[in-house]
């Protein structure tokens, strides 16, 4: 009999010492599928922890992977995707759950917007109140003041990030984005073929806002969907806000100016 290809691949990378969120996330995902077929690929710091076994045991049917290089998420995230089977996939913070209907709207969408090569559904905390999961494309503006002392003295900065993280634009309608944040992307698996994986240079930040960059130069669309609707139950765990200790500095800073050269020095348009 032959096989079936899968709908839609969740890579996710999971840290077995914290296991609370993985098997809640598992439950809500694989409760939600609806008529979704899902591959789930999961990358593990520990393939021998504990947690892990157990994981195994109660979801036979999931792929655990050993993750090689923890504090490397793209390498994380591009291993899991290159065995895929699936039409779609997808990157997910165990702490965002899909809610009932959520991945079905999803890979609808795409099924019915081929120009769309990357969505995000619309993720709320636990009182309704939108996690924004969209933003403008990183600027050398946004990235000081996100990450320097400047974005504390600078008058502008409050303005500057208000207009980078969206706030004024209505979350709960769909709209075209600039960057989807990785926390929870769906991706066309053509959009791969075309323009390959995560950019492996990308240590800890940024990857995605590059990824999106690219899929954008190439002539793919990037759509942040509200009809799809996703829980955050960590509202506290964010992504570019995020704090980042003295240790990590170096690869951030290189994280930002690896973005800003690729961004500066790639032309706008991409050949046909």
């Amino acid at each position: 009999m032959e096989d079936i290809e899968p709908d839609l691949a969740v890579c996710l990378i999971h840290e077995p010492a914290r296991p609370e969120a993985l098997f809640p996330f598992l439950d809500a995902l694989t409760a939600n599928a609806g008529q979704v077929a899902l591959e789930i690929i999961v990358v593990a710091n520990q393939p021998d922890h504990a947690a892990i076994n157990r994981l195994e045991r109660i979801f036979p049917e999931i792929t655990i992977l050993e993750n090689n290089t923890p504090d490397h998420p793209a390498k994380g995230r591009n291993h899991a995707c290159r065995l895929t089977k699936s039409r779609y996939f997808s990157f997910w913070d165990e702490s965002i759950l899909p809610r009932p209907g959520c991945l079905e709207t999803l890979v609808r969408f795409l099924d019915e917007n081929p120009e769309a090569g990357l969505i995000a559904p619309r993720v709320v905390d636990a009182q309704g109140m939108v996690q924004p999961t969209v933003r403008s494309a990183p600027s050398l503006a946004t990235i000081l003041c996100h990450h320097t002392p400047l974005g504390q003295i600078i008058s502008a900065a409050p303005r500057i990030l208000r207009q980078h993280m969206l706030i004024e634009q209505d979350h709960l309608r769909s709209f075209e984005g600039e960057w989807l944040l990785d926390t929870c992307l769906v991706i066309r698996k053509e959009v791969a073929d075309e323009i390959g994986l995560l950019d492996e240079g990308f240590t800890c930040l940024y990857a995605d806002a590059d990824y999106c960059l690219r899929a954008r130069q190439a002539g793919w669309h990037l759509h942040y969907l509200a009809e799809a609707v996703a829980l955050q139950t960590r509202p506290d765990h964010g992504h570019v806000s995020q704090r980042f200790s003295a240790a990590d500095t170096p690869r951030l800073v290189g994280d930002c100016i690896r973005l800003l050269l690729k961004k500066w020095l790639r032309p706008a348009q991409l050949p046909a």
